[in-house]
């Protein structure tokens, strides 16, 4: 396939998509930086917090009694009832402040095994006081209801609920009810959590237990007594397998203050809370701070932020989707506590450490950094610090988003100019073909010179090269038109001295052999004489187009009447004629197409065996007349079925030349099929058969008649 000018600048110009290529490693670079940027500054701020937390061994002390002590809104909404509770199982008698019942659910997840799963466990509480007791209603939803074993010593293998109060003496103490069955459950009173072996019954709280279809309704009495304060815990414990007893999770009211993503134990650090008050918090960071035992004391920040608008316009955000504001933290390969996390390892062992995850849902990747905190040359805690990729996404689609804008402009101008200069290089090369093809007409003749260029390019030097040679050429083509009118004129004066001399010679009494070489040379003039004519036949034929006159007659009538002629003419010589029987009419001088009809018969002819017909066949052919001459003899060369209608090329070998001949007729052929609007062509037919087809375009009138 070739292509143009324009069609290669085009596929030059594609080489300046290397520039956005090139443009997105330089961006490709620019987030290994970055990356390197948000590690360096995540350690800052960890190494920061950490030295602050540093030699403050009470932070690190803290158990779960604890925590309701230190959680300064522990403190629980009591309602008053006109009427006294009932413990059996029946809620009607909470009617009155029902409505004020509080929802917690994974949002004060204090402890979790596995995998929490949503709405799994959860359960709503109200608090009622009277003068002797206070009364604590749990509607729990547990999908799978585990009870204990009522021959087993330890408390904990089943679902229970546990109460967490400040007694007579100040201190803070545990107390389970785990049901063994429906109905009535008495308490127990646990020294600490982990503690297996039940020291005592506390029968002062009472409870009743009752399943529903979404879990259980838990009613509970407390005596007032046993109060000293009102600082108090409530949490429900969850267990769904029957066989390994593991406790799965735990919601309560206390030891939790903010929505934890991560499902970690929490236990409330007012201090170390209060530290990450003080330091600030960063949008799209999060701190933690974990003790030894990997709890976390407090949390501070969230990484979930509001980005704002899309930076990016519609077009790039299907090509480069925008960071999400909310994702899933959680992922198939990693822990999905924090505790749990390499850094944090690390840290416990006294080495900082970075970690690099991505989220369940692909959209972001989560980058941390643990520190630890050390308390007497000890490793009393751990800082994490947290931050997602999102920034560095965002930094990143904006400057592909700009470079891709800019490349794209860039692109399409210099596109335009390139497009413009081949347009315009192409126009200037197609004119200057055009010019040189038309500065020679169908005859081979110059018909002009002057196709140069002002221009000082290249295209203008070939111009006026072109010029150069086309005046050359027509003085060459001048002096060859002009020399066979003079050749004609010179020579045929000495040719009729030599003729009237050997006349004279006849008329002379002379020997025998001297006749002969006289008859010799009167047969030399006569052939000499006859090549001038038919050089200068040529000549005149040219010079008779230029004025000829045109007239409208019957081709079909024409032909008939020159095939006529033809028998007589070639006697020896068979003719079969395929003429349609209806007249034909076209415009132009009938002398010029009978003078053409001859030279094609005549040519058909000379190469014709005599034994088989000259076919001489005339057709319509919708608005042209196609004539043709077909004889049977020595087929054509493939090579010079188009020279063949050239000035001065014949094909006649001695056996043909029974007169001289300059390879003129076939080219006065096409001057006048030509001069007449046609075409002519000459092909074989078969291995033994020649073909010259004529076509002549038909009058408008006589298209429409036929």
């Amino acid at each position: 396939m070739t292509l143009s000018i324009r069609s290669k600048v085009l596929l030059l110009s594609l080489s300046l998509l290397s520039v956005p290529y090139v443009g997105y490693e330089y961006v490709r670079e620019m987030e290994i930086y970055l990356r390197e940027n948000l590690e360096t500054s995540l350690k800052d701020s960890a190494k920061a917090i950490a030295s602050v937390l540093n030699d403050k061994p009470d932070l690190f002390n803290r158990t779960l009694l604890d925590t309701v002590q230190a959680d300064p809104f522990i403190k629980l909404p009591e309602y008053s009832l006109r009427n006294s509770i009932q413990l059996d199982g029946n809620i009607d008698d909470w009617r009155e402040v029902i409505d004020y019942i509080k929802e917690y659910d994974d949002n004060y997840l204090l402890y979790s095994h596995s995998s929490y799963m949503p709405y799994s466990s959860s359960f709503q509480l109200i608090l009622s006081r009277s003068k002797s007791h206070l009364f604590a209603l749990f509607i729990v939803r547990d999908d799978k209801i585990i009870y204990r074993p009522s021959s087993g010593v330890n408390v904990e293998q089943g679902d229970h609920i546990e109460i967490v109060l400040q007694e007579i003496d100040g201190r803070f103490y545990r107390h389970l009810i785990p049901p063994t069955n429906d109905g009535w459950v008495t308490g127990y009173k646990v020294s600490n959590r982990g503690t297996y072996y039940i020291p005592d019954t506390d029968s002062r709280i009472q409870a009743h237990w009752s399943v529903t279809k979404a879990g259980y309704v838990v009613e509970v009495r407390i005596p007032l007594q046993i109060l000293s304060g009102e600082r108090m815990g409530f949490a429900v414990a969850d267990v769904d397998d029957n066989n390994e007893r593991v406790l799965r999770s735990v919601i309560g009211t206390s030891a939790i203050r903010y929505r934890d993503e991560n499902k970690s134990r929490f236990v409330y650090e007012p201090e170390a809370e209060g530290i990450l008050t003080a330091l600030g918090e960063t949008a799209g960071r999060r701190v933690w701070v974990l003790d030894q035992q990997r709890r976390v004391l407090a949390k501070r920040g969230d990484l979930q932020r509001d980005l704002g608008e899309n930076p990016l316009n519609s077009f790039f955000s299907l090509l480069l989707p925008s960071n999400l504001e909310e994702f899933n933290e959680a992922h198939d390969n990693n822990p999905e506590r924090i505790e749990e996390g390499i850094e944090v390892n690390k840290a416990l062992l006294g080495e900082p450490e970075k970690r690099w995850r991505g989220t369940k849902d692909e959209q972001v990747v989560i980058v941390s950094f643990a520190h630890p905190v050390w308390v007497n040359k000890q490793v009393a805690g751990v800082v994490v610090v947290e931050e997602t990729s999102n920034r560095i996404q965002t930094l990143q689609r904006q400057a592909i988003a700009n470079l891709f804008t800019k490349t794209l402009l860039m692109f399409f101008f210099v596109a335009l100019l390139l497009v413009f200069f081949a347009t315009r290089l192409s126009f200037r090369l197609r004119r200057l073909r055009n010019q040189a093809e038309a500065a020679i007409d169908n005859n081979g003749r110059v018909t002009t010179t002057k196709i140069g260029s002002t221009a000082k390019d290249e295209i203008g030097d070939l111009s006026r090269s072109f010029s150069a040679i086309l005046e050359k050429l027509q003085q060459y083509n001048t002096y060859l038109e002009g020399m066979s009118s003079r050749l004609s004129h010179e020579l045929r004066t000495p040719i009729a001295v030599v003729r009237s001399s050997l006349e004279n010679l006849e008329q002379e009494i002379l020997d025998k052999e001297a006749a002969i070489y006289i008859e010799r040379a009167k047969q030399g003039i006569d052939r000499l004489s006859t090549l001038i004519t038919r050089l200068s036949e040529a000549t005149r034929l040219e010079q008779a187009l230029q004025n000829v006159e045109r007239e409208s007659f019957d081709l079909t009538e024409l032909v008939n009447s020159c095939i006529s002629g033809y028998r007589l003419a070639y006697p020896q010589q068979r003719f079969w004629a395929e003429l349609i029987t209806y007249p034909l009419s076209i415009d132009g001088a009938p002398d010029l197409i009978a003078q053409m009809l001859d030279k094609l018969v005549s040519n058909a002819v000379d190469f014709s065996d005599p034994d088989i017909p000259v076919r001489i066949e005339l057709q319509q052919e919708r608005n042209t007349a196609r004539l043709r001459v077909i004889n049977q003899g020595t087929p054509l060369p493939l090579d010079m079925q188009e020279r063949i209608f050239e000035s001065m090329v014949s094909l006649r070998n001695h056996a043909h030349k029974k007169e001289p001949h300059l390879g003129l007729g076939l080219y006065m052929v096409r001057l006048i099929v030509w001069y007449h609007g046609g075409s002519v062509k000459a092909e074989n037919q078969d291995e033994k058969m020649v073909a010259f087809t004529v076509n002549l375009p038909l009058k408008p009138t006589e298209l429409l008649i036929n």
